[in-house]
């Protein structure tokens, strides 16, 4: 009997962990859990047109009983299965473990606020799960390589990232601090608080301008100038870094493993 469920659960692994293979069941499940994680964000958008949602919020409510059903029970068979894999074989800390990787921490955020509205029926709450539903779209991570380059990459470089991201904040946080002394005094209706500078200073280092707040003190506008030329500066620095990160990724996926003596080579 134990030897029977092992083999259900090896074969049902296969099934909903390779989106690769070509076998019918394989491409038949991912089919439809790609179709149904599509058709739930589009009708997620539609639903934010009144007259639509009105008229067809039966026909949503039935669909979304039907998405978070199939969107449940591909949750707990990922948490039957993910024995199978090395990391997570433990059949109790492996499953714990694993309910707490991002992706599956992204499939239980997605359907367990649904429940609660079900059991409430009540419209307001809808709309506020509504956020919610709206990371299904991240169960798409799975299908696209992409994402697991972009991850890699991030992985790859955090360090550089982090140091980079903490000296935009420190930058950030000093030309807030010193446009709002130099403009508090001239314009103090404007530059009633820090929060308000903080607004000046993003809108200004993103180089938007919305021109909602402009500096008039010749201190303030040389900041803004400082402050707009740092922007292009700042963004540059993690763009090389990305950029270094990616070019490291593509280069190991190119290298391929001598059959004879083991070593990678171009």
């Amino acid at each position: 009997m134990l030897s029977k469920i092992k083999t259900l659960r090896k074969k049902i692994f296969y099934v909903i962990d390779d989106h690769k293979s070509k076998k019918p069941m394989n491409r038949l499940f991912h089919g439809l859990l790609f179709l149904i994680i599509l058709l739930s964000s589009t009708i997620l958008f539609l639903e934010t047109i009144t007259h639509i949602f009105k008229e067809h919020f039966r026909l949503f409510l039935y669909f979304e009983v039907f998405t978070i059903s199939f969107f449940t029970i591909e949750y707990f068979l990922r948490l039957f299965t993910c024995v199978e894999i090395p990391a997570y074989k433990n059949p109790i800390w492996g499953r714990i473990r694993y309910a707490f990787t991002p992706l599956m921490l992204v499939d239980v955020l997605s359907i367990i606020p649904m429940y609660f509205f079900l059991t409430s029926m009540e419209l307001g709450s809808f709309y506020l799960f509504s956020v919610f539903r709206i990371l299904r779209l991240f169960k798409a991570i799975r299908y696209v390589n992409a994402f697991k380059i972009i991850g890699k990459v991030f992985y790859l470089k955090r360090e550089q990232l982090f140091i980079s991201f903490t000296l935009v904040f420190f930058l950030f946080v000093f030309y807030s601090f010193v446009i709002f002394i130099a403009e508090k005094n001239a314009q103090p209706e404007v530059f009633k608080d820090i929060t308000t500078a903080m607004w000046f200073t993003i809108s200004s280092i993103t180089t938007v301008g919305y021109g909602d707040i402009i500096p008039i003190t010749p201190l303030g506008k040389t900041i803004s100038g400082l402050i707009g030329i740092s922007g292009w500066l700042l963004f540059a620095i993690p763009t090389s870094i990305l950029t270094s990160g990616f070019m490291n990724v593509t280069i190991h996926k190119e290298k391929t493993t001598c059959p004879n003596c083991g070593h990678q080579h171009d």
